[in-house]
């Protein structure tokens, strides 16, 4: 048996299905192999290999008849800071409560490795028959937020439970250890707030180049891993060799304005949007990725379950910045509402900047953090960013 367990932009979803954990190894101490964390194996249990990428370690335990019992350990880096009381409140909301069967029961708070944490005790049943006692422990550190779960057979939980409770009081974050999200920190800021988008002076414009519709968008290929644009037909004037017909693009990709720009194209078709060259993907989910720029800047770019979604991912990001106020930008034959905040990171103390971009009528938002200090010089392609972006 097996949670698939998906951690979406500080949003926990939750799909459960059957199988078999690979056996690898066993000890009484487990070490991250990237050394984020550790903790005491409970005797009994197996480490298998992770069934999913936003697992960051997967066990085991079986008995003669198969497999009764797995602990899964998920780390999710967070867009922005968050309480562990709203990362708990999230995790209910829109992954526990997707469970079949899903009944509630206690929620309490507690201490992971001195941190506050929550443990949460719940059933669900994932198909006619199955019932499934589960207890998950929820924890911040940082910008990373842990979920360590188990789930077993009834039959089995009061066998298993307190070696899991131990395991995870012996739980530990290994300080310095790499992440898989550069900071994607919450701005604030030091000393005099930083400029509003709209008011910085407006890029000189370049000539657009004219693109042919049968020519692919430039670099598509290596941009954020994402599969190239499917190109448009090709039809010669003088076909020798009948060509096949291609899938016509489901959104225009034009080639942007800015040097140093390329197209990233959602694997799914949503949207394109321009980013700055060499920009890494740290992360993709259901919903959209996660960028990393060259000049530091953390991209958010995400194609919500709807407007509500949206403005409910804003709320969660008001109470903890500084207000800078908004603007409206055109965007092609859209409007792009544009709001700055900041924020001092208290681990690193450097001041960021949070440009957060919404499409009013749309499901689509932008969130981009970036240091204080290097905002200004940003602003171009931000600007292109935000204006060039195709929506489906």
């Amino acid at each position: 048996m097996r949670i698939k367990y998906k951690l979406i932009m500080g949003i926990i979803l939750i799909v459960f299905m059957l199988s078999v954990g690979i056996v690898y190894g066993q000890g009484s101490l487990y070490s991250d192999p990237q050394g984020r964390f550790s903790f005491n194996l409970p005797t009994g249990w197996k480490a298998a290999t992770p069934y999913d990428s936003a697992q960051a370690a997967y066990f085991t335990y079986s008995v003669q008849q198969g497999t009764v019992g797995e602990v899964i350990v998920m780390i999710e880096e967070l867009p922005f800071s968050a309480s562990i009381d709203q990362y708990a409140a999230a995790a209910e909301e829109n992954g526990f409560k997707q469970l079949p069967g899903y009944k509630p029961g206690t929620q309490l708070p507690t201490t992971i490795f001195g941190l506050p944490a929550i443990k949460k005790n719940f059933a669900f049943s994932p198909q006619t028959g199955l019932t499934l006692q589960a207890e998950a422990y929820m924890f911040i550190s940082g910008n990373s937020a842990y979920t360590v779960l188990l789930d077993v057979s009834p039959d089995y939980f009061a066998q298993l439970q307190p070696g899991f409770a131990q395991a995870v009081a012996s739980f530990k974050v290994q300080g310095g250890a790499p992440v898989a999200v550069q900071p994607v920190p919450q701005p604030t800021p030091t000393t005099q707030p930083v400029p509003i988008i709209p008011t910085p002076t407006q890029p000189t414009p370049v000539p657009r180049p004219t693109v042919e519709p049968t020519t692919p968008p430039p670099s598509s290929s290596d941009i954020g891993g994402a599969p190239p644009a499917p190109s448009a037909p090709v039809t010669p004037a003088q076909p020798v060799v009948p060509t096949p017909t291609q899938t016509i693009p489901t959104i225009p990709v034009q080639p942007p304005v800015t040097a140093g720009m390329n197209i990233y194209v959602d694997p799914q078709g949503r949207f394109s949007i321009p980013i700055p060259a060499d920009s890494t993907t740290a992360q993709t989910t259901e919903i959209g990725v996660v960028l990393n720029t060259p000049g530091g800047a953390g991209i958010v770019v995400m194609y919500t379950q709807g407007e509500q979604y949206v403005q409910g991912m804003v709320a969660q990001i008001k109470p903890n910045h500084q207000f800078h106020g908004q603007s409206q930008l055109q965007a092609g034959n859209r409007q792009a509402l544009v709001e700055l905040y900041s924020k001092i990171n208290p681990q690193d103390n450097i001041n960021y900047a949070t440009v957060v971009v919404t499409y009013p009528g749309t499901p689509f938002m932008i969130i981009v953090t970036i240091p204080a200090d290097i905002y200004n010089q940003a602003q171009n392609w931000i600007l292109e960013m935000i204006k060039e972006v195709a929506i489906k």
